[in-house]
């Protein structure tokens, strides 16, 4: 078994609920190399493979997965050319939010308060305020199934509300964005702005997933929750916010405890108002 892949490693504290079981082997990615090495090992062992950047917008099950997780926060790396930008996957956007902002360079501020990875963000075409990463995004370098690097258009991603046709098409490793130029300075009053609404109303510093579930149509999933009274509702250790019904706060529980408390309000929006709230995060079994 190669150096780098470790076994049975816990993975609650690699995801932001800090939730779930461990995993049945782990690669701690640093190159696109190791990415692939990841892959090859998997495809030899028939292993499914658990892509995981920050480690928001996920919910691993108690259990754990029963294949390979590779990790790919610390796979990092900055090119900036003219007004592109070439991200490794790695690369948080708060922080590639403020770089660009100091470059001059419009697009990222949007997603600011977003506690995902690029990798992960272009995956679940990660918005806020009326902006997509589809937005900006130019193509993606990809590991296929079976190790290989494939360059995808954006047009190829299939990036939908929250959606994409990744990991299905492999592990995004690096993308390539189109900025705007701008002020500096209006950049930077617009990422304040951004981050003042999240901490005003989001329970940004607590253990959370993110938001829960999709917006439907025309409405706002956390105004359901809330108009269905299940703000501060709780399964366990495990509660809808006070501050924001869309997200759900561990507070020493399980997975089975959010998992519980998601069908519960799913189900309590659905005979309240006949609408059926969708998952927004991955739960992994």
């Amino acid at each position: 078994m190669p150096t780098l892949i470790r076994e049975n490693v816990p993975l609650a504290p690699y995801t932001t609920f800090r939730l779930g079981g461990p995993a049945r082997y782990f690669i701690n990615a640093r190159t696109v190399e190791d990415v692939v090495e990841g892959v090859k090992f998997a495809l030899d062992r028939n292993l499914r493979i658990l892509p995981l950047g920050a480690g928001s917008d996920v919910l691993i099950s108690d259990s754990g997965f029963d294949g390979l997780v590779i990790r790919l926060a610390n796979l990092r790396g900055v090119k900036v050319r003219g007004d592109r930008a070439y991200l490794m996957a790695g690369e948080p956007l708060p922080r590639i939010a403020r770089e660009m902002a100091e470059r001059g360079l419009s697009g990222f501020e949007y997603v600011v308060g977003v506690p995902g990875t690029v990798g992960g963000g272009v995956a679940k075409n990660a918005g806020a305020h009326g902006r997509e990463i589809r937005d900006i995004l130019v193509e993606a370098y990809v590991v296929d199934g079976e190790g290989n690097v494939r360059t995808y258009r954006r047009d190829e991603l299939g990036l939908a509300y929250r959606s994409s046709l990744l990991p299905e098409l492999g592990i995004l490793v690096e993308a390539l964005f189109k900025l705007e130029e701008d002020d500096p300075a209006a950049i930077r009053d617009r990422i304040e702005e951004f981050l003042t609404y999240r901490e005003r109303s989001q329970p940004w510093t607590e253990r959370t997933a993110g938001c829960m579930f999709k917006n439907p149509p025309g409405e706002y999933a956390g105004r359901l929750i809330d108009l269905a009274g299940l703000k501060g509702f709780r399964v366990g250790g495990v509660k809808v916010s006070e501050k924001h019904a869309n997200f759900f706060v561990n507070e020493g529980g399980t997975a089975d405890d959010a998992i519980r408390l998601i069908e519960y309000v799913r189900d309590r929006v659905r005979r309240a108002f006949g609408i059926e709230l969708e998952v927004e995060i991955e739960i992994v079994r």
